[in-house]
């Protein structure tokens, strides 16, 4: 781990269907870094508001489904404490966050115009999100391993 300052607990939204949820095999010590662009998406919204996620839930998230890959995983904040003091952890968030992983960037483009452009997702599903949010969605780009379990 490069970086360990900026920590979330999360666990994965019960009844959400992703793509980690099938079984893989990982790859062996020592494999090559596999050639993915990964992405995360990570909402923010206020302490106790489940209004965001479930909009993300019921209408985000099968509008990406119907146009591209599954997710990796759909997670949201873990309540529990962190029982691993040496780590430290940001309390007092709430965030939902989306993995992917990607061909390439174009292809991760492409897969969010085309969610995007519903009509659904436009009208109504985008601009309840952004007024439900506590900040614009921050999007990182994640390096896999060769460990890293993606599909």
């Amino acid at each position: 781990m490069v970086d360990s300052d900026d920590v979330l607990l999360l666990r994965p939204v019960p009844g959400a269907r992703a793509a980690a949820d099938s079984p893989a095999v990982r790859p062996p010590v020592g494999a090559p870094a596999p050639d993915r662009f990964v992405s995360a998406t990570v909402w923010s919204f206020p302490s106790g508001q489940r209004d965001g996620i479930a909009s993300i839930r019921d209408g985000l998230l099968p509008a990406l489904m119907e146009t591209g890959p599954a997710p990796l995983a759909f997670l949201v904040t873990e309540e529990a404490r962190n029982t691993f003091p040496g780590l430290p952890v940001r309390t007092g968030e709430n965030v939902a966050v989306l993995l992917f992983s990607y061909p390439d960037e174009n292809a991760h483009r492409r897969h969010l115009d085309e969610a995007a452009a519903r009509i659904p997702v436009r009208d109504d599903v985008l601009p309840d999100l952004a007024r439900l949010q506590t900040a614009a969605p921050r999007r990182l780009r994640l390096a896999p391993t060769g460990r890293s379990l993606l599909v």
